[in-house]
């Protein structure tokens, strides 16, 4: 038996956990024969790129989590300025999110962009996937995808539509989204309604799927197993994991060369959305917010 002990960070884990679903059966059959639709995320470009040879052009991420609270990408928010989308998004008020059109599409080997949601939905079926990066996971391998719009969003139409049709959601997530409680217990907590929020108040939806971490990705890319001995770090290694591989030499030096194969993994340049010119109605930070709230 041999140990080898390697530390990702976030970027390089996203990659590690993207390439080992791109090699699963479910995807390779989904791929040749039905339809993947992956939402955009910083987890799911590194696997469309993997799938299409290629980093699709548009916009990449839609929701962000950043220093000053959570925002919306600045490419998402240019998409919808003047269509008063925000307005109903931030709003309390239940809104039809099956218009969305930014999800990568491959229907039998083929890449589409650009295809209302609520038509994606309607054709998928048992076989199909739909590949969703998510915002926590707990130590029982629960996941959870936070939300910014009464219906939880595109995710809450996903669920619904898989329950009804058959289809796999799977989660791409890693470890430094990690978190200490119960998924359940913690959308207990989260809410739309919070009195006071850095950013856009949101609230948490427990997410069905087969979920994919780094653990299960070196599981699938050499067959050896992975244990987590440590996390975070400092100098660009905030967030990084800290596991020990353990398996035969053979199966090391495959997991190695996985892990190898993903160092150095950048994603572009994060845009967040102009403060300025926002128009969500829910944001606590957007300037022209009618109502200060205090607690």
């Amino acid at each position: 038996m041999v140990r080898a002990q390697v530390t990702l960070i976030p970027s390089e884990s996203k990659k590690l956990v993207a390439d080992a679903i791109a090699e699963t059966d479910l995807i390779k059959k989904a791929r040749e024969k039905g339809i993947i639709v992956v939402h955009p995320s910083s987890t799911t470009l590194f696997l469309i790129e993997r799938l299409i040879g290629r980093r699709p052009q548009g916009i990449w991420v839609c929701g962000l989590v950043l220093p000053k609270g959570l925002c919306i990408s600045r490419e998402y928010q240019r998409e919808y300025e003047g269509t008063g989308l925000f307005a109903r998004m931030g709003s309390h008020e239940r809104h039809d999110m099956g218009q969305n059109p930014f999800a990568w599409v491959l229907e039998k080997g083929v890449f589409q962009t650009g295809i209302p949601l609520v038509s994606l939905l309607s054709k998928m079926g048992k076989g199909d996937v739909y590949v969703k990066g998510a915002n926590a996971v707990d130590p029982d391998r629960k996941v959870g995808v936070l939300y910014g719009s009464v219906g939880a969003g595109t995710v809450g139409r996903v669920i619904a539509a898989s329950r009804r049709k058959g289809f796999t959601i799977l989660l791409p997530i890693g470890l430094e989204k990690l978190i200490p409680t119960s998924i359940a217990h913690a959308a207990k907590r989260a809410s739309l309604k919070a009195e006071w929020a850095m950013g856009i108040p949101v609230g948490l939806i427990p997410v069905p799927g087969t979920v994919v971490t780094e653990v299960e990705a070196v599981s699938i890319l050499s067959g050896a197993t992975a244990t987590v001995i440590g996390a975070g770090g400092l100098a660009g290694a905030e967030g990084a994991v800290t596991f020990v591989i353990r398996g035969s030499k053979e199966k090391v030096d495959r997991a190695l060369q996985a892990v190898r194969a993903v160092k150095g993994a950048t994603l572009p340049e994060v845009l967040p959305g102009e403060c300025p010119s926002c128009r969500y109605a829910t944001c606590h930070l957007r300037p022209n917010r009618q109502k200060e709230q205090t607690i």
